[in-house]
């Protein structure tokens, strides 16, 4: 079966990584995968694996008229089974007008019901007219698709995966047990952008350093918002205690070298950042947003705290900070839930049966 994967990413956020985890599992090693990518750090990162990559021209877009020309010819020439698009909606016209099977994983949230009508009705008709399947990444991105209209036959809801065996928790017991310690690390991996609200963290490690000035906090990832973030840091005289270390190619060893980890997001569908750094054995703070109440269980494997509440998200990482046998406890528990529910293996299989599922319709 040929499969063609388009996205536009050029960043490497949680669709790209998505992405890669699942065209490396061994559901996809009998399979003839092509990815449609523009050049940047994303097509850098699949170019590296075991996989095709053919550059496209369409740089961090959804739609234009030229480029869903050039998704056409591109189709029309590969003939693939099946077209895998990550919100892009050029690639589905381009499929659909073809006759070619289309796949869609919706990565993020849907549009809230603030989101105007005519936004609302082309959401709706690219989710059903262009798409055979829509692949929902939480309960809560499905809920929110059938909310707008969405046929719930059309749904299949799949779990984000991860590599499990890349993450190797550290002994949490000795390293929480140390009775001094020069720094305890928290950090988060998120683009810069505005949804990711990492001014909220920013002002959540100022009121944690007041306290537990041995708190250092580290921001992975690129975005838009960095200059406006330095400046933040800067502002509240932070420089000492937040550091920003831009886009991070090895996930598993950034992850390594934290104790807690924080998520400050106004919006997620799933949370892979959270699924990682469960996966690294870390306890969570993470916000009590879209999918991520079906990752992090409050009390369990972290704390989920609202939106918005700097001083909230700061009061649960003293917690986490000053008390080593909890935080090793939820760490433990985190694996454990990562283990239960979120292999990239299991997740590649079921996406492997929608295309089988879609294929032997068509036919």
């Amino acid at each position: 079966m040929k499969i063609l994967h388009i996205i536009t990413d050029t960043n490497i956020g949680g669709a790209g990584r998505y992405l890669v985890n699942l065209v490396t599992q061994p559901a996809f090693s009998d399979m003839d995968v092509i990815i449609a990518c523009p050049d940047g750090d994303l097509g850098d990162v699949l170019d590296s694996i075991s996989v095709q990559r053919i550059p496209v021209s369409g740089r961090d877009i959804s739609f234009s008229l030229s480029f869903t020309l050039e998704l056409f010819k591109l189709i029309k020439s590969l003939k693939p089974d099946v077209v895998h698009t990550h919100s892009c909606l050029s690639g589905r016209l381009a499929a659909k007008s073809l006759g070619v099977p289309v796949i869609y994983t919706k990565h993020g949230e849907v549009l809230d019901s603030s989101g105007n009508f005519v936004k609302r009705l082309g959401y709706k008709w690219a989710s059903m007219l262009l798409s055979d399947r829509v692949i929902a990444i939480s309960n809560h991105v499905a809920q929110q698709l059938i909310e707008l209209g969405v046929n719930p036959a059309k749904i299949t809801v799949i779990y984000n995966g991860i590599q499990i065996s890349e993450f190797k928790p550290k002994n949490f017991d000795q390293t929480y047990n140390q009775k001094e310690r020069d720094e305890i690390t928290i950090g988060t991996l998120a683009r810069l952008d505005p949804v990711k609200r990492l001014d909220v963290l920013i002002e959540a490690a100022r009121i944690v350093v007041n306290s537990l000035p041995e708190a250092r906090f580290v921001i992975g990832g690129a975005g838009p918002m960095e200059q406006a973030l330095l400046q933040k840091i800067q502002d509240l005289k932070l420089e000492t205690y937040v550091k920003m270390v831009g886009f991070v190619e090895d996930v598993p060893a950034f992850l390594a070298g934290l104790d807690i980890f924080a998520l400050s997001s106004d919006s997620e569908g799933l949370g892979l950042a959270v699924i990682e750094a469960m996966a690294q054995g870390l306890p969570v703070v993470a916000t009590a947003v879209g999918g991520v109440i079906e990752v992090v269980q409050d009390n369990v494997t972290g704390f989920l705290v609202p939106p918005g509440n700097p001083r909230d998200m700061a009061q649960c990482l003293v917690r986490l900070a000053i008390d080593p046998q909890m935080a090793a406890h939820m760490g433990r528990n985190g694996r454990k839930r990562v283990e239960e529910l979120f292999d990239a293996k299991v997740m590649a299989q079921k996406t492997v049966e929608v295309y089988e599922e879609v294929v032997s319709a068509k036919s």
